[in-house]
């Protein structure tokens, strides 16, 4: 059943480029900053359907916000009261958070000099990595509770080529799960599965990005490299949910795996190798290359999706190398209520 947009639904546009069609749209011609969003609940309203409508939504023509736009604009979603303290900005990578908005933070390859008070420089966190090399994940899931919901992301510089951010449907993947042949070979139905994560201090992600290969230590553990890591002894998260204010039935999932168990056979658990194996296959088909969605940025664009609705990765630093790219991001703590929730419990 779709959901009333009223007033936003002049402004939305098919993702270009041959996007899929089954989520995600553009929108043209809204103004997100507080001093256009404020006095119009009804917009707020509709941008909050939108949202959980279509999982991902891209603001076009947005340079002019400010921190504080930004937060505010995050706010229309679910977050902790007290989200100057709480809010996600780390975790597999470090990042630089702005004095004034602790909530939002920097990410990309960049140096910026009094940046809204902030003087830092980062070479980026995924030099290293091949071409087509993926890291499949939903914000926070790994070492977060409970995870944001929302993430935003605001393009201020971007590369003349590459540096794109890749999305996909977490409700089209839990509609392809091959249930059957998840069920005949490890005996566990998705639907039963609750995956455990963990943020370990050394591991190798798989080439597609939805598991890893091998993990050793944890982040967090230690007080050197771990203040950025919430909960170092990892989090435990039901695969397939009931998203709260859709009732869709989802996925949300990230590579950070380190075993599985089944919520009706307590007995029935996989351990590293076989959990990453049982993910990977889940994961595969609503994965596929025509399910895929490649944003390339522009700058002043919006980006913004729930982590319950919609999976993502970034890609690889190879293809503009020398180059820098900057976005802002938010991704703050849901309420408890907006914590995930297993589809069958």
């Amino acid at each position: 059943m779709k959901r009333s947009i009223g007033s936003l639904a002049g402004h939305l546009r098919p993702l270009p480029d041959g996007a899929p069609s089954h989520f995600g749209r553009m929108v043209e011609g809204v103004d997100l900053s507080q001093s256009s969003l404020s006095s119009n609940i009804q917009l707020q309203n509709d941008i909050v359907e939108a949202l959980y409508e279509y999982g991902l939504l891209v603001f076009r023509d947005q340079s002019h916000l400010t921190p504080g736009d930004e937060v505010a604009f995050a706010k229309l979603f679910s977050h902790q009261p007290d989200d100057g303290n709480q809010s996600y900005t780390g975790g597999a990578g470090t990042q630089h958070r702005l004095p004034d908005h602790p909530s939002v933070a920097l990410v990309g390859s960049y140096s910026v000099k009094d940046y809204y008070g902030l003087t830092a420089s980062s070479a980026g966190v995924y030099n290293n990595w091949p071409p087509d090399q993926r890291a499949w994940h939903c914000d926070g899931l790994a070492d977060t509770h409970p995870p944001p919901d929302l993430t935003t992301m605001r393009c201020v510089k971007a590369p003349s080529k590459g540096g794109n951010t890749l999305f996909a449907s977490s409700v089209k993947a839990a509609e392809l799960l091959p249930a059957e042949k998840l069920m005949e070979k490890w005996d566990i139905h998705p639907e039963d599965v609750d995956a455990h994560y963990k943020l370990f201090d050394k591991y190798k992600i798989a080439m597609e990005g939805t598991h890893l290969e091998h993990a050793e230590g944890a982040k967090g553990e230690t007080s050197e490299g771990g203040w950025d890591v919430n909960l170092s002894e990892g989090t435990k998260v039901p695969l397939v949910i009931k998203e709260r204010h859709t009732g869709k039935r989802s996925m949300v999932g990230t590579y950070h795996v380190a075993s599985l168990s089944s919520r009706t056979s307590p007995s029935n658990t996989l351990d590293f190798a076989e959990a990453n194996a049982y993910l990977a296959e889940a994961w595969r088909p609503g994965l596929s290359e025509e399910n895929v969605y490649s944003h390339r940025w522009r700058v002043g664009d919006v980006a913004a999706w729930s982590n319950r609705l919609v999976i993502h990765t970034a890609t690889s630093t190879a293809a503009y190398a020398g180059e820098e790219r900057l976005h802002t991001r938010i991704r703050m703590r849901s309420l408890e209520e907006d914590a995930p929730v297993a589809w069958r419990v």
